[in-house]
Protein backbone atom coordinates (compact mmCIF):
# COMPACT_ATOMS: atom_id res chain seq x y z
CA UNK A 1 0.00 0.00 0.00
CA UNK A 2 2.80 2.38 0.66
CA UNK A 3 4.50 1.64 -2.33
CA UNK A 4 1.02 2.13 -4.22
CA UNK A 5 0.98 6.08 -2.11
CA UNK A 6 4.58 6.48 -3.68
CA UNK A 7 4.19 5.63 -6.97
CA UNK A 8 1.02 7.32 -7.10
CA UNK A 9 2.42 10.56 -5.64
CA UNK A 10 5.27 10.49 -8.41
CA UNK A 11 2.64 10.72 -11.16
CA UNK A 12 0.96 12.82 -9.56
CA UNK A 13 4.04 15.21 -9.19
CA UNK A 14 4.97 14.13 -12.68
CA UNK A 15 1.46 15.21 -14.07
CA UNK A 16 1.22 18.43 -12.31
CA UNK A 17 4.79 19.66 -13.67
CA UNK A 18 3.66 18.39 -17.01
CA UNK A 19 0.86 21.36 -16.91
CA UNK A 20 3.44 24.27 -16.08
CA UNK A 21 5.86 22.85 -19.16
CA UNK A 22 4.09 24.93 -21.88
CA UNK A 23 4.88 28.23 -19.66
CA UNK A 24 7.59 27.22 -18.31
CA UNK A 25 10.34 24.39 -19.58
CA UNK A 26 12.87 22.57 -17.76
CA UNK A 27 14.88 19.17 -18.43
CA UNK A 28 12.28 16.84 -17.75
CA UNK A 29 9.29 19.01 -19.28
CA UNK A 30 11.64 19.47 -22.64
CA UNK A 31 12.23 15.82 -22.22
CA UNK A 32 8.58 14.79 -23.45
CA UNK A 33 8.31 13.81 -27.00
CA UNK A 34 5.83 16.23 -27.60
CA UNK A 35 6.55 19.34 -25.90
CA UNK A 36 7.40 21.63 -28.96
CA UNK A 37 4.10 20.27 -30.67
CA UNK A 38 1.83 21.22 -27.49
CA UNK A 39 4.07 24.72 -27.22
CA UNK A 40 3.15 25.49 -30.88
CA UNK A 41 -0.59 24.66 -30.54
CA UNK A 42 -0.81 27.32 -27.41
CA UNK A 43 0.69 29.82 -29.34
CA UNK A 44 -1.41 29.04 -32.22
CA UNK A 45 -4.70 29.37 -29.47
CA UNK A 46 -3.54 32.46 -28.36
CA UNK A 47 -3.49 34.04 -31.35
CA UNK A 48 -7.02 33.21 -32.68
CA UNK A 49 -10.28 35.10 -32.59
CA UNK A 50 -11.80 36.09 -29.50
CA UNK A 51 -14.68 34.80 -27.75
CA UNK A 52 -16.92 37.51 -25.55
CA UNK A 53 -20.32 38.44 -24.55
CA UNK A 54 -20.31 42.38 -23.55
CA UNK A 55 -22.56 45.22 -23.31
CA UNK A 56 -22.35 47.62 -25.97
CA UNK A 57 -22.34 51.61 -26.42
CA UNK A 58 -22.52 51.83 -30.81
CA UNK A 59 -22.56 55.69 -31.69
CA UNK A 60 -22.54 56.60 -35.03
CA UNK A 61 -19.63 58.62 -36.51
CA UNK A 62 -21.82 60.64 -38.71
CA UNK A 63 -25.53 61.52 -38.86
CA UNK A 64 -27.51 59.30 -40.03
CA UNK A 65 -29.82 60.28 -43.61
CA UNK A 66 -32.41 57.78 -42.95
CA UNK A 67 -33.15 57.36 -38.81
CA UNK A 68 -32.75 53.42 -37.77
CA UNK A 69 -36.78 52.29 -36.94
CA UNK A 70 -38.04 50.36 -34.04
CA UNK A 71 -36.20 46.84 -34.37
CA UNK A 72 -32.91 47.68 -35.85
CA UNK A 73 -31.14 49.19 -33.05
CA UNK A 74 -33.48 52.23 -32.78
CA UNK A 75 -33.06 52.46 -28.98
CA UNK A 76 -29.72 51.34 -28.36
CA UNK A 77 -28.45 47.14 -27.50
CA UNK A 78 -28.25 44.87 -24.65
CA UNK A 79 -25.64 42.70 -25.73
CA UNK A 80 -23.52 41.67 -28.55
CA UNK A 81 -21.67 38.24 -28.83
CA UNK A 82 -19.07 36.71 -30.65
CA UNK A 83 -19.09 33.36 -30.25
CA UNK A 84 -15.82 31.91 -32.31
CA UNK A 85 -14.07 28.89 -32.51
CA UNK A 86 -11.31 27.13 -34.65
CA UNK A 87 -12.45 23.54 -34.22
CA UNK A 88 -9.07 21.07 -34.88
CA UNK A 89 -9.35 18.71 -37.46
CA UNK A 90 -5.59 18.42 -37.36
CA UNK A 91 -2.77 19.06 -35.15
CA UNK A 92 0.78 17.64 -35.41
CA UNK A 93 2.25 15.61 -32.95
CA UNK A 94 5.78 13.99 -32.71
CA UNK A 95 5.35 10.92 -34.22
CA UNK A 96 3.88 12.81 -37.94
CA UNK A 97 5.93 13.48 -40.91
CA UNK A 98 8.08 16.56 -40.13
CA UNK A 99 6.02 18.62 -42.62
CA UNK A 100 2.61 17.16 -41.03
CA UNK A 101 4.41 18.36 -37.90
CA UNK A 102 3.41 22.36 -38.85
CA UNK A 103 0.43 21.77 -39.72
CA UNK A 104 -3.15 22.47 -37.93
CA UNK A 105 -5.71 21.97 -39.80
CA UNK A 106 -9.34 23.71 -38.46
CA UNK A 107 -13.16 23.76 -39.22
CA UNK A 108 -13.77 27.57 -38.01
CA UNK A 109 -17.18 28.84 -36.95
CA UNK A 110 -18.26 32.46 -35.78
CA UNK A 111 -21.54 33.94 -34.85
CA UNK A 112 -22.20 37.63 -33.74
CA UNK A 113 -25.53 38.12 -32.43
CA UNK A 114 -27.00 41.89 -31.22
CA UNK A 115 -29.80 42.27 -28.98
CA UNK A 116 -31.28 46.04 -29.26
CA UNK A 117 -33.44 47.62 -26.76
CA UNK A 118 -35.92 48.15 -29.14
CA UNK A 119 -39.59 46.97 -28.47
CA UNK A 120 -40.18 44.97 -31.60
CA UNK A 121 -38.06 41.86 -32.73
CA UNK A 122 -35.15 42.82 -30.70
CA UNK A 123 -32.87 40.02 -32.09
CA UNK A 124 -30.95 41.72 -34.92
CA UNK A 125 -29.44 39.24 -38.17
CA UNK A 126 -25.99 37.74 -36.63
CA UNK A 127 -22.92 36.80 -38.55
CA UNK A 128 -22.73 33.36 -39.65
CA UNK A 129 -19.18 32.60 -40.51
CA UNK A 130 -17.97 29.00 -41.60
CA UNK A 131 -15.34 27.16 -43.53
CA UNK A 132 -11.62 25.81 -43.28
CA UNK A 133 -8.64 27.23 -41.85
CA UNK A 134 -4.44 26.01 -41.91
CA UNK A 135 -1.68 27.40 -39.78
CA UNK A 136 1.34 26.12 -41.11
CA UNK A 137 5.19 26.99 -39.26
CA UNK A 138 7.79 28.43 -41.17
CA UNK A 139 10.68 28.33 -38.22
CA UNK A 140 12.14 25.31 -36.78
CA UNK A 141 10.06 23.05 -34.93
CA UNK A 142 13.03 22.41 -32.69
CA UNK A 143 13.47 26.11 -31.80
CA UNK A 144 9.69 25.41 -30.36
CA UNK A 145 11.66 24.08 -27.20
CA UNK A 146 14.01 26.70 -26.24
CA UNK A 147 12.92 28.89 -22.90
CA UNK A 148 13.68 32.20 -25.30
CA UNK A 149 11.76 31.57 -28.98
CA UNK A 150 10.51 33.37 -32.03
CA UNK A 151 8.56 30.76 -34.10
CA UNK A 152 6.71 32.44 -37.34
CA UNK A 153 3.73 30.71 -39.29
CA UNK A 154 1.01 31.48 -42.29
CA UNK A 155 -2.53 31.02 -41.35
CA UNK A 156 -4.66 30.66 -44.44
CA UNK A 157 -8.24 30.98 -43.52
CA UNK A 158 -11.64 30.63 -46.79
CA UNK A 159 -14.76 31.53 -44.67
CA UNK A 160 -18.24 31.72 -45.93
CA UNK A 161 -19.80 34.94 -44.49
CA UNK A 162 -23.45 35.55 -44.38
CA UNK A 163 -27.07 36.52 -42.33
CA UNK A 164 -28.83 33.55 -43.04
CA UNK A 165 -31.37 35.63 -44.37
CA UNK A 166 -33.01 35.27 -48.03
CA UNK A 167 -34.58 38.69 -48.32
CA UNK A 168 -34.44 41.61 -50.15
CA UNK A 169 -31.42 43.61 -49.99
CA UNK A 170 -32.63 47.07 -50.09
CA UNK A 171 -36.24 48.09 -49.15
CA UNK A 172 -38.08 51.22 -49.41
CA UNK A 173 -39.54 53.04 -46.60
CA UNK A 174 -42.93 55.01 -46.82
CA UNK A 175 -41.47 58.04 -47.72
CA UNK A 176 -39.48 56.68 -50.46
CA UNK A 177 -35.93 55.96 -49.46
CA UNK A 178 -34.25 53.31 -50.42
CA UNK A 179 -32.78 52.07 -47.41
CA UNK A 180 -30.40 48.63 -46.12
CA UNK A 181 -32.83 46.05 -44.74
CA UNK A 182 -31.14 46.14 -41.48
CA UNK A 183 -33.69 43.43 -40.09
CA UNK A 184 -34.26 40.43 -42.54
CA UNK A 185 -31.93 41.10 -45.42
CA UNK A 186 -29.49 39.44 -47.82
CA UNK A 187 -26.13 39.42 -46.86
CA UNK A 188 -23.67 37.27 -48.38
CA UNK A 189 -20.16 37.11 -49.31
CA UNK A 190 -16.65 34.49 -48.94
CA UNK A 191 -13.48 35.82 -48.15
CA UNK A 192 -10.00 34.34 -48.61
CA UNK A 193 -7.66 35.79 -45.40
CA UNK A 194 -3.53 35.07 -45.68
CA UNK A 195 -1.68 36.45 -42.78
CA UNK A 196 2.02 36.06 -42.01
CA UNK A 197 2.30 35.78 -38.17
CA UNK A 198 5.51 36.51 -35.90
CA UNK A 199 5.99 36.01 -32.27
CA UNK A 200 8.27 36.71 -30.11
CA UNK A 201 8.58 34.55 -26.48
CA UNK A 202 10.46 35.31 -23.82
CA UNK A 203 11.95 33.65 -20.56
CA UNK A 204 9.44 35.60 -18.27
CA UNK A 205 6.81 34.37 -20.79
CA UNK A 206 5.56 37.67 -22.24
CA UNK A 207 4.20 37.41 -25.91
CA UNK A 208 4.84 39.96 -28.75
CA UNK A 209 3.44 39.19 -31.77
CA UNK A 210 2.85 40.55 -35.08
CA UNK A 211 0.85 39.73 -38.69
CA UNK A 212 0.45 41.14 -41.74
CA UNK A 213 -1.98 40.02 -44.08
CA UNK A 214 -4.33 40.21 -47.17
CA UNK A 215 -8.49 39.64 -47.50
CA UNK A 216 -9.97 39.38 -50.59
CA UNK A 217 -13.84 38.77 -51.60
CA UNK A 218 -15.07 35.81 -53.65
CA UNK A 219 -17.77 35.27 -55.19
CA UNK A 220 -19.08 31.54 -55.61
CA UNK A 221 -22.04 32.18 -57.63
CA UNK A 222 -24.98 29.66 -56.51
CA UNK A 223 -26.23 29.49 -53.28
CA UNK A 224 -22.98 30.66 -51.48
CA UNK A 225 -22.30 33.44 -54.10
CA UNK A 226 -21.86 37.25 -53.30
CA UNK A 227 -24.05 39.81 -53.33
CA UNK A 228 -24.18 42.09 -56.24
CA UNK A 229 -25.12 45.61 -53.71
CA UNK A 230 -21.67 44.75 -52.53
CA UNK A 231 -19.90 45.75 -55.28
CA UNK A 232 -18.00 49.03 -55.09
CA UNK A 233 -19.66 49.43 -51.58
CA UNK A 234 -18.30 46.86 -49.16
CA UNK A 235 -14.63 46.50 -50.73
CA UNK A 236 -13.14 43.64 -52.80
CA UNK A 237 -9.96 43.51 -51.37
CA UNK A 238 -8.31 44.59 -47.77
CA UNK A 239 -5.18 44.45 -46.25
CA UNK A 240 -4.51 43.45 -42.74
CA UNK A 241 -2.45 44.21 -39.14
CA UNK A 242 -2.52 43.07 -35.87
CA UNK A 243 -0.83 43.37 -32.99
CA UNK A 244 -0.72 41.41 -29.49
CA UNK A 245 0.99 41.59 -26.27
CA UNK A 246 0.44 39.22 -24.00
CA UNK A 247 1.67 38.10 -20.50
CA UNK A 248 1.22 34.56 -20.08
CA UNK A 249 1.12 31.92 -16.78
CA UNK A 250 4.66 30.65 -15.69
CA UNK A 251 6.09 28.90 -13.13
CA UNK A 252 8.65 31.05 -11.23
CA UNK A 253 10.79 29.22 -9.07
CA UNK A 254 12.38 30.98 -5.68
CA UNK A 255 15.79 29.87 -3.63
CA UNK A 256 15.80 30.37 -0.67
CA UNK A 257 19.38 30.85 0.45
CA UNK A 258 18.99 30.15 4.47
CA UNK A 259 17.17 26.88 3.89
CA UNK A 260 18.39 25.73 1.02
CA UNK A 261 14.83 24.72 0.05
CA UNK A 262 13.42 26.08 -3.62
CA UNK A 263 9.81 27.03 -3.88
CA UNK A 264 7.63 27.06 -6.86
CA UNK A 265 5.38 29.48 -7.39
CA UNK A 266 2.70 29.29 -10.16
CA UNK A 267 1.44 32.77 -11.69
CA UNK A 268 -1.70 31.95 -13.47
CA UNK A 269 -3.04 35.15 -14.54
CA UNK A 270 -2.94 36.32 -18.07
CA UNK A 271 -3.34 40.04 -19.75
CA UNK A 272 -3.38 40.53 -23.67
CA UNK A 273 -3.61 43.30 -25.37
CA UNK A 274 -4.74 42.81 -28.85
CA UNK A 275 -5.20 45.25 -31.79
CA UNK A 276 -6.56 44.53 -35.49
CA UNK A 277 -6.70 46.17 -38.21
CA UNK A 278 -7.89 46.06 -41.90
CA UNK A 279 -7.80 48.63 -44.81
CA UNK A 280 -10.25 48.12 -47.50
CA UNK A 281 -8.74 48.80 -51.22
CA UNK A 282 -10.08 49.40 -54.45
CA UNK A 283 -13.55 51.15 -55.84
CA UNK A 284 -15.83 52.37 -52.87
CA UNK A 285 -17.87 54.80 -55.44
CA UNK A 286 -21.53 53.30 -54.88
CA UNK A 287 -20.72 53.93 -50.59
CA UNK A 288 -23.17 56.83 -49.74
CA UNK A 289 -20.86 58.46 -47.42
CA UNK A 290 -18.44 61.13 -48.58
CA UNK A 291 -15.44 59.58 -46.18
CA UNK A 292 -15.57 56.27 -47.27
CA UNK A 293 -13.84 55.13 -43.78
CA UNK A 294 -11.62 52.49 -45.48
CA UNK A 295 -9.54 51.79 -42.01
CA UNK A 296 -11.27 49.52 -39.33
CA UNK A 297 -9.67 49.53 -35.78
CA UNK A 298 -10.30 46.91 -33.00
CA UNK A 299 -8.32 47.31 -30.14
CA UNK A 300 -9.28 44.39 -27.33
CA UNK A 301 -8.26 44.31 -23.61
CA UNK A 302 -8.48 40.95 -21.75
CA UNK A 303 -7.91 39.48 -18.34
CA UNK A 304 -7.94 36.01 -17.28
CA UNK A 305 -7.55 35.30 -13.45
CA UNK A 306 -6.76 32.45 -13.66
CA UNK A 307 -5.83 29.83 -16.28
CA UNK A 308 -7.86 27.15 -14.65
CA UNK A 309 -11.03 29.21 -15.48
CA UNK A 310 -12.64 29.10 -18.89
CA UNK A 311 -14.43 32.79 -18.05
CA UNK A 312 -12.37 36.68 -17.89
CA UNK A 313 -13.09 39.58 -18.38
CA UNK A 314 -13.19 42.08 -21.55
CA UNK A 315 -13.11 45.44 -22.77
CA UNK A 316 -13.26 46.05 -26.45
CA UNK A 317 -12.93 49.56 -28.57
CA UNK A 318 -13.47 49.60 -32.54
CA UNK A 319 -13.70 52.56 -34.70
CA UNK A 320 -14.76 51.87 -38.42
CA UNK A 321 -17.28 50.55 -40.60
CA UNK A 322 -19.77 48.54 -38.59
CA UNK A 323 -18.94 44.99 -38.81
CA UNK A 324 -22.27 43.07 -38.17
CA UNK A 325 -22.85 41.88 -41.91
CA UNK A 326 -25.61 44.33 -43.41
CA UNK A 327 -24.59 46.64 -41.28
CA UNK A 328 -21.10 47.49 -42.96
CA UNK A 329 -23.12 50.83 -45.11
CA UNK A 330 -22.96 52.81 -40.84
CA UNK A 331 -19.83 54.03 -39.54
CA UNK A 332 -19.28 53.90 -35.69
CA UNK A 333 -17.13 54.04 -32.47
CA UNK A 334 -17.98 50.64 -30.55
CA UNK A 335 -16.84 50.82 -26.80
CA UNK A 336 -18.03 47.90 -24.59
CA UNK A 337 -17.47 45.58 -21.28
CA UNK A 338 -18.33 42.12 -20.71
CA UNK A 339 -17.05 38.29 -20.20
CA UNK A 340 -14.20 36.84 -22.20
CA UNK A 341 -13.84 33.44 -22.76
CA UNK A 342 -11.94 30.18 -24.48
CA UNK A 343 -12.38 26.98 -24.92
CA UNK A 344 -9.14 24.83 -24.95
CA UNK A 345 -7.01 27.42 -25.30
CA UNK A 346 -4.81 26.65 -22.12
Amino acid sequence: MKRLLTIGGLLSAFFAHSQESLWSPDSLSTSSPNFAMSRYHQLLGYHDQLMYLAFPLIDPLETRKIPLRDGEGKNGYWLEGNFSNRFVIHKGKYYNPKWLQRVRFTFDVGLTPRLTRDDSSPLLPSNNKFGLGLDLLVTSVGGLIKERTTPAWITIQLLHYSNGQADSFFIKDEDGNQRHNYRSGDFSTNSLRILFNVANVSARNHVISTAVGWQKEIDFKGPLGMNGELYNSYGKQRLLFSFQWLKASRLVTINNALSSKVKKVTKKRQFSIRTDLEYILGDLSNFTLENKYRLGAHTYLTYMPSITNEVGFLIHGYVGRDYLNIRYDDAVFIGEVGLYMRINKK
